[in-house]
């Protein structure tokens, strides 16, 4: 009977251990769900602003690929414009004009703020090279070339601004150094 009782305490105890364990076991694992619970919120959170950086990352880099290709057709059509007024060939050069200007002679001619601008047309020998462009909100394409003569002599810079018409990029004015 002794041993029955030493063992019934010994299991009770052990009983007992185990429920304080279990009790302290089930606490231990709320809070670390808690926890995890609160990890996941937060990266959750910032996985959506990565997601939201991600697709404005993409919208930059359209965009910039549209000013890139937009460059790349009005650098080649510039280039042809330029060369149709070194050989004076003037019908050419209305091709890539825009309705607002006009060519006279060999004469490029525009409006400014209520001013008739007229620049003549480059000159044989002259090499450009462009240096910048930039496509604005209101849709103007803004291009500087440098121009060189006979590939030794800096002559200044031209500021073009095309804008677009029937789909085509157009010269609407051009300024050079003041």
């Amino acid at each position: 009977m002794k041993k029955r009782l030493v063992l019934s305490l010994f299991i009770l105890m052990a009983l007992g251990m185990v429920a304080c364990s279990n009790d302290s076991t089930v606490k231990t694992s709320q809070a670390e769900i808690e926890k995890l619970q609160a990890e996941i919120a937060q990266l959750k959170n910032t996985n959506k602003e990565l997601e939201a950086s991600l697709v404005k990352e993409k919208q930059k880099n359209e965009t910039n690929a549209q000013i890139y290709q937009i460059r790349d057709i009005v650098d080649l059509q510039t280039r042809e414009m330029f060369r149709a007024m070194m050989k004076g060939e003037t019908e050419k050069v209305k091709q890539f004009i825009s309705r607002e200007a006009a060519v006279e002679g060999k004469q490029f001619v525009y409006k400014a703020n209520n001013e008739v601008i007229s620049i003549p047309f480059v000159t044989e020998g002259s090499t450009f090279r462009q240096r910048s462009f930039d496509i604005y909100k209101d849709g103007r394409f803004i291009t500087n070339y440098e121009v060189w003569i006979n590939d030794e002599t800096y002559s200044g810079t031209l500021e073009l601004m095309f804008t677009k018409e029937d789909n085509k990029w157009k010269l609407s004015s051009m300024q050079g150094d003041r």
